[in-house]
């Protein structure tokens, strides 16, 4: 079963970086869109709740323990967290109109790095992300996903990386072993015959 969960596990973790990097890069276009400057969370009017404003001062933090002192917008998005991007897909703080991410970031920004959704809402689309992101942090920490379900957080990843852009789940799926390995479960515990 261990060998099988690092199978999985690393698997999984191609399909992740995939969407990861796609989902970050649409939302951070869209929130640079039209400003003058890059670094989107510097705009006083961009309200932010605690948990993004620090994920972001995290990794500002992380690039100049690591000797970049005054790093580019595209430095710090590089360095943050998965965790972010799922928070700015979330709702904010409902009773703080200034933190409602539905109206401040979503409906006028966020919305368009998803232009392939059709009518997947928010809701849907931050509840699929945050899946894909508990199963990332347990394969990140070394953790057992066995238990997880594994073939629905796959067609999570494969429908919000076409929901930003068909090219994105295409190569997920062209590329992937997840479904493989997820079939060859029972053969690999019963024959102890697994390859990571």
């Amino acid at each position: 079963m261990y060998g099988w969960n690092v199978a999985a596990s690393a698997a999984f973790w191609g399909p992740i970086c995939i969407l990861e990097v796609a989902v970050r890069n649409a939302i951070h276009d869209q929130l640079v869109e039209g400003r003058k400057r890059d670094d989107w969370w510097n705009d006083p009017y961009l309200n932010l709740c605690h948990h993004e404003r620090d994920g972001i001062q995290s990794a500002i933090s992380t690039l100049s323990a690591r000797g970049t002192e005054n790093p580019s917008s595209d430095q710090v998005v590089a360095a943050t967290s998965f965790g972010l991007w799922v928070g700015l897909t979330g709702e904010g703080i409902l009773h703080r109109r200034e933190l409602r991410y539905e109206t401040t970031l979503w409906q006028p920004r966020i919305v368009k790095a998803f232009p392939h959704a059709g009518a997947r809402r928010r809701k849907y689309i931050h509840a699929e992300l945050d899946k894909v992101r508990r199963l990332r942090n347990r394969i990140a920490h070394h953790e057992p996903i066995y238990a997880a379900p594994l073939t629905q957080i796959y067609e999570s990843i494969l429908d919000v990386s076409g929901m930003v852009h068909p090219d994105a789940q295409t190569l997920i799926r062209d590329s992937s072993r997840v479904r493989e390995v997820i079939a060859d479960m029972r053969n690999a515990l019963t024959s102890g015959d697994v390859r990571f």
